[in-house]
């Protein structure tokens, strides 16, 4: 497969992933929006845990572990975006801004890294 195939492809699953993520929150990040603020640059949620998922599967780790049929992967780390997004408007006030969404990144990260460990080889 050409370079540019692979960008694209990989652009392609990042969009599906952070447009199901998106819209999975949307409603909770609405209704929400006057008990806790949410900073622009949480936005990186929808970036930061794909990109570690894509290092994962670009490296010398994912060799005979896994094959293009798992390719839907980051699908799972949008799920697990709108339950973080429920827990930050449920905590309220008691944690800062900042450091919420510190923990929230770092948390779909490792969710991440473990969507990568413990999703099994899928066949083609």
């Amino acid at each position: 497969m050409a370079r540019m195939d692979v960008i694209r492809t990989l652009f392609l699953i990042w969009a599906i992933h952070a447009v199901v993520g998106a819209a999975l929150s949307a409603p909770i990040l609405f209704f929400g929006r006057k008990r806790v603020g949410w900073a622009r640059w949480e936005l990186l949620a929808l970036v930061i845990p794909f990109c570690v998922w894509v290092l994962l599967a670009l490296s010398p780790l994912a060799a005979g572990r896994k094959s293009l049929a798992n390719l839907g992967e980051p699908i799972y780390i949008s799920f697990a975006m709108p339950v973080l997004a429920l827990m930050r408007v449920a905590l309220g006030t008691r944690i800062t801004e900042r450091v919420y969404a510190a923990c929230f990144i770092t948390a779909l990260c490792v969710i991440a890294g473990a969507v990568f460990f413990m999703v099994p080889f899928k066949p083609e």
